[in-house]
């Protein structure tokens, strides 16, 4: 299955917004035949209405594990007795589920089979409804109730077949399929709204269910009762709304395909008619928060077109009304694309401008920068409006932290003095700014991952407020669900001016609820409503005179290298993302050749070697290794060298930087051998952090924190290695699986997707099997001496207790070191999917892939977690917040700081490497700190020769607290 970084493309329309976002990955056991079936032994259900109700809440509050048996139980009851409609919505559900987890192919199979039931519904209903209307014709009465609810069961049939289309679309749109996406709109039916010029019914495919577009439903009624002309007007007034919402999906979503395909004179077409018939609605539809969205979709869409056509000044114009729309329609959260697209507009032309007009443009688009970050940082994450932000426009929000540091870092180095080794006066006060705005985007960037998947964030969290927070977005949910979601009971509309006014109190109220919250806890505060350290706090609060600071932040543009110490601020421009990524992954290339990169499934499950199945060393091409390492070197560590000397670095990465070991870089060509290189690790103590702002969180939080400090104070130490991966392992007998079918492997979805993103498209989906890490025993049994050595008091976890489980139910708080010695999956690629791997079988109330999500509901107060058996996918996308996540969830669970492999090697070199580290972290005598044991312990393998490759002793990295 290709891999995509999901949610990264526009979600074309307001029928898509409302996908549900799930936070807990699947257990499933896969099949051979293509279909799922659920681990987790659901309640007895005999009512299907019940179940479908129960699964979408489930859904809704990311129990997703949960959720299945129910929403597969509701399916298999409307099946039996053939309730189409039923078998539509519980499909949509399933279609749902399976697209959070990764697997669009399956996600969009309960799709067609959700639209061909509603299409089935459709022509059933209208067969109904001319029945009716004959039988009260020839009475000579008004319309009957019958009449009434196959009219209205015939319009949510039509417009939930048109949502499926969209859905389908929009599927195949994520998987880069752009033809079956425009297949998938060209086919639903659509007509403009009332007041557009065009008024006739669009055929623009074959849907032979849906005949003559979204059906009204309007009979003739003798003398109605107030209560009769109130349900009239509100199916009216929803039938209106929906009208306008698929007509301007259709235009947008056919937009964003053909700007997709560069063709902007199409896409231009399109956005306009969507931007026509948002603005002349019929006012009660004009109004309303959906149909403002779309105008503001469709203006900047207009500009975006602009922009790229290099037609600086007509996107400046059209960004400008987008911005001035955005603002009379009280939507200022949909201002930060206007803003943007007027940023970038007004920084382009001063590229081409004379020299006093090209500074004023920059100021100007330096204003316009501020003014979208502001407006992006009112956003709260986590409510309808942070995905309605998420899914709606072409940028993001990464997009417009990334650009205005760039220009500001630009603005610095324009206003620096040639030959000026240190920043001061404009200079400094501009890349002051420039530093601040790349902190809040790495925070930023990691809201959204967790978004993406829905995170539920309860740690520390009072009850009372997490449950109406959770109340609170269930309602919102429902709210939009009855506006632009799948519709099924047919029954009493509400006008959607009520529905959206609520909706707008609702918003108001989930605002309301998260700052009662953040009060209540600054550990969430710090998380969620991150305030970003300042150039000078970080210099005063997170460094020391023997410490640097190496931040990136890549650009489409140009990338930038901001070198902090102390007392003095140094900005280098770098080269742009795509080329710095490249020196990246070539470096990364060379460090792990081809036939030593594990692949966690497909091996022996008795293979002791970590998965690798080999037992070679690394390749023996020096030169090509030492050409790749010095090239990275000499890009992205030798501009600030005179900084440097040999102080500790402390590194914050962006992009593929994130994924490499700056360690191994070599400073010269020069050496015979591996161990005579020049390695950065040699002269300099390397550290990582998410950010910088994180290093004077954790500080804080460690200062504030009882259970932190009792931990640190603590002699235990867990050791959890070696599960148990595969039913048929001898050691899953009394689990209650063993002996299961041998064509059913306990692999949830949300792994399965981590795992082809991990270890490449070609994997099957199906009949995986994950590699048995047995080696992680000896090393357990290695690290637990040691530590009876130091006078510590180990505890080991092996087998079926090396599960989640375990680690969620169990106390894990007061521990000095929770060693974990598993397959961990950092996933570039797609982020949310990042995980640790622990024991598959055997588990009641979780699927054993402890996900990021899941992670910062933990409770660890030891000093040091380390996850020795990590593995990195790095595929088109090359996203940070793969491993900036699962270290910042550790740390947010309260390990300060972090250990993690870019890549897992064999047992008896990682066991070697692991027993110095914890030989000189553990000493009585002279125990030293984590980031000074990991580096001796390095430089005694370089000496040792029979290790010194960088393939051996590189991949563990400490990210977090040094001291």
């Amino acid at each position: 299955m290709k891999a995509l970084r999901f949610y990264k493309y526009f979600v074309p329309t307001a029928l898509l917004l409302l996908i549900l976002v799930l936070g807990s990955p699947l257990l499933f056991p896969v099949r051979a035949d293509n279909k799922s079936t659920s681990s987790f032994a659901e309640p007895p259900q005999t009512d299907p209405n019940s179940a479908l109700s129960r699964g979408r809440t489930l859904l809704r509050q990311g129990h997703a594990d949960q959720a299945i048996g129910y929403l597969e139980s509701a399916l298999n009851l409307f099946t039996q007795s053939n309730n189409s409609r039923g078998i539509a919505a519980a499909e949509d559900a399933l279609g749902d589920l399976y697209m959070i987890q990764g697997q669009y192919h399956m996600a969009l199979d309960h799709y067609r089979s959700a639209y061909e039931a509603f299409v089935a519904g459709r022509g059933r209903d209208a067969t109904n409804q001319t029945a009716a209307n004959s039988v009260a014709s020839r009475a000579g009465s008004t319309a009957s109730a019958a009449t009434e609810t196959a009219g209205s069961a015939a319009a949510d049939n039509g417009f939930n077949a048109n949502l499926m289309l969209a859905k389908i679309g929009d599927t195949n749109y994520r998987l880069g399929h752009m033809t079956e996406a425009g297949t998938a709109y060209f086919a639903m039916t659509v007509k403009k709204p009332e007041s557009a010029a065009v008024k006739t019914t669009r055929r623009l495919g074959g849907l032979g269910g849906i005949i003559g577009g979204i059906q009204t439903g309007r009979v003739n009624v003798g003398v109605p009762t107030d209560a009769a002309v109130g349900l009239l007007e509100a199916g009216k007034e929803l039938e209106e709304y929906r009208v306008a919402i698929v007509y301007m999906t259709f235009e947008l979503g056919m937009g964003r395909i053909a700007f997709a395909n560069n063709d902007l004179e199409t896409a231009n077409k399109h956005f306009q008619n969507a931007l026509e018939a948002g603005s002349g609605a019929l006012p009660v539809v004009a109004k309303l928060g959906q149909t403002r969205r779309f105008r503001a979709a469709a203006r900047t869409s207009l500009g975006d077109v602009a922009l790229r056509q290099a037609r600086y000044k007509d996107a400046a114009k059209l960004f400008t009304e987008a911005a001035t729309g955005a603002q009379k329609d009280n939507r200022l959260d949909l201002m930060w694309p206007a803003k943007r697209g007027l940023a970038r507009s007004l920084w382009m032309q001063a590229a081409q401008g004379t020299d006093s007009k090209a500074a004023k443009m920059r100021d100007e688009a330096v204003a316009a920068y501020r003014e979208a970050l502001k407006t992006i940082e009112t956003i709260r994450a986590g409510s309808l409006r942070a995905d309605e932000s998420r899914t709606t426009f072409l940028t993001t929000t990464k997009d417009v932290y990334d650009e205005a540091a760039s220009a500001l870092a630009e603005m610095a180095l324009m206003n620096s003095p040639a030959g000026s080794s240190s920043l001061s006066g404009k200079a400094l006060d501009y890349a002051a700014e420039s530093f601040q705005i790349s902190e809040a985007g790495r925070a930023r960037s990691l809201l959204d991952m967790l978004g993406e998947v829905n995170a539920q964030i309860t740690e520390g969290v009072p009850a009372d407020l997490l449950k109406r927070k959770q109340d609170n977005l269930d309602r919102q949910q429902e709210i939009a669900d009855q506006l632009t979601g799948i519709s099924l009971s047919g029954g009493q509309k509400e006008k959607p001016a009520k529905l959206d006014e609520e909706l707008e109190k609702l918003q108001t109220e989930f605002d309301e609820i998260e700052n009662q919250i953040r009060t209540s806890n600054p550990r969430y505060a710090a998380l969620t409503a991150p305030q970003p350290q300042t150039l000078a706090d970080v210099q005063q609060k997170v460094l020391d005179d023997g410490t640097v600071l190496l931040e990136y932040s890549l650009g489409a543009d140009g990338s930038y290298l901001f070198a902090v110490a102390k007392s003095s601020v140094s900005l280098f421009k770098l080269p742009a993302r795509a080329a710095t990524d490249k020196l990246a992954t070539d470096f990364r290339a060379q460090l792990i050749p081809p036939n030593l990169q594990r692949r966690i499934v497909g091996i022996d499950v008795a293979e002791p070697q970590r998965g690798l199945g080999l037992v070679q060393g690394p390749s023996e091409n020096l030169t090509a290794f030492v050409a790749a390492s010095h090239a990275l070197y000499k890009a992205v560590v030798e501009p600030a060298i005179n900084m440097i000397g040999d102080k500790r670095l402390l590194v914050v990465a962006d992009g593929a930087l994130n994924y490499v070991p700056f360690e191994a870089l070599v400073k010269t060509t020069d050496g015979a051998d591996y161990a005579s290189l020049s390695y950065l690790v040699k002269t300099n103590e390397v550290v990582y952090a998410p950010s910088a702002s994180v290093i004077a969180a954790i500080r804080q939080q460690r200062g504030s924190s009882p259970t932190v400090r009792e931990g640190s104070a603590g002699k235990g130490i867990l050791i959890v290695a070696d599960p148990v991966f595969d039913s048929d392992d001898p050691r899953a007998k009394g689990s209650g699986t063993a002996g299961s079918s041998v064509e059913t492997r306990s692999i949830g979805l949300g792994l399965v997707s981590a795992i082809q993103d991990v270890n490449g498209p070609s994997m099957p989906e199906y009949g995986m099997r994950v590699a048995r890490l047995a080696g992680t025993r000896m090393e357990a049994d290695a690290i637990a001496s040691i530590a009876r050595g130091g006078g510590n008091q180990p505890e080991v976890w092996v087998d079926l207790n090396a599960s989640e489980d375990s680690l969620r139910s169990r106390d894990v708080s007061n521990y000095r070191v929770v060693h974990i010695a598993t397959h961990g999956l950092l996933d570039a690629e797609r982020p949310q999917f990042t995980g640790v791997v622990l024991s598959l079988v055997g588990n009641k109330a979780n699927d054993g892939f402890l996900r990021t999500d899941e992670i910062f509901n933990l409770r660890i107060g030891a000093p040091l977690v380390m996850l020795s058996a990590c593995e990195t996918g790095l595929g088109k996308e090359k996203r940070g917040e793969g491993v900036i996540g699962l270290t910042r969830a550790f740390i947010y669970a309260g390990a300060p700081t972090v250990g993690v492999s870019l890549w897992s090697v064999a047992d008896k070199s990682t066991a070697e490497l692991m027993t110095d580290f914890y030989k000189r972290l553990l000493s009585q005598d002279k125990p030293a700190a984590p980031a000074g044991a990991m580096r001796e312990a390095q430089l005694a393998m370089i000496s040792g020769k029979k290790y010194s490759a960088p393939f051996y002793w590189a991949p563990f990295v400490l990210v977090g607290e040094w001291r």
